[in-house]
């Protein structure tokens, strides 16, 4: 059981509360997969995390833990999956309960407001970099600076990529170039 804190709130979570996709939460529900809060109770045979502890909860709520992309750490597929805000219950609340498996500690070093967030637009972009195998070196270009773009410039340069960060905005280029970004380009200016 976790006492909320914070919970962002993502275009999903839009989405879920006007029906806007084929498989709709069933009703009631509670929104909010981008929730940050603190563990006050355990369920039966749970240790970890201790009550106490700061976590964040994010989209996947749960999940198998014994398929096929379970058990190569892609539980995002798992056909299994429960989603926070949609299947199960979400953050837009006191408290909320959360698969310890899937409650994330935050850092003391990081406040829950600046947490909230990365449960969503942080992992989205973070696997996106993982997966296109960025390395040192390598060129990487993020078109559009909005709330994935931001973070995917951030997470090339920490992998030590070179940057192009491509946007219509020069307010957003201005914020690539001061996350890190090597080279921005104006796609309304500039070819």
């Amino acid at each position: 059981l976790v006492r909320i804190e914070t919970c962002g709130l993502c275009h999903t979570d839009i989405h879920a509360a006007h029906g806007d996709w084929p498989v709709r939460p069933s009703l009631p529900f509670i929104p909010g997969h981008e929730g940050v809060g603190r563990v006050t109770a355990l369920g039966e045979g749970v240790t970890a995390p201790a009550v106490g502890t700061r976590v964040a909860l994010a989209w996947l709520g749960s999940a198998c833990g014994s398929c096929r992309y379970c058990e190569t750490g892609r539980e995002n597929l798992c056909v299994s999956q429960q989603n926070t805000g949609y299947s199960i219950d979400g953050a837009y609340a006191e408290y909320a309960v959360a698969d310890a498996r899937f409650a994330v500690p935050v850092p003391d070093s990081v406040s829950s407001m600046d947490a909230a967030p990365l449960t969503c637009a942080g992992v989205t972009a973070y696997v996106a970099v993982k997966t296109a195998r960025v390395r040192p070196a390598e060129r990487v270009v993020v078109f559009g600076v909005g709330g994935l773009g931001h973070l995917a410039v951030q997470y090339a340069r920490l992998v030590g990529a070179e940057v192009i960060a491509v946007d219509v905005t020069d307010e957003k280029l201005a914020l690539a170039t001061e996350l890190g970004a090597d080279h921005v380009v104006n796609a309304r200016t500039s070819d």
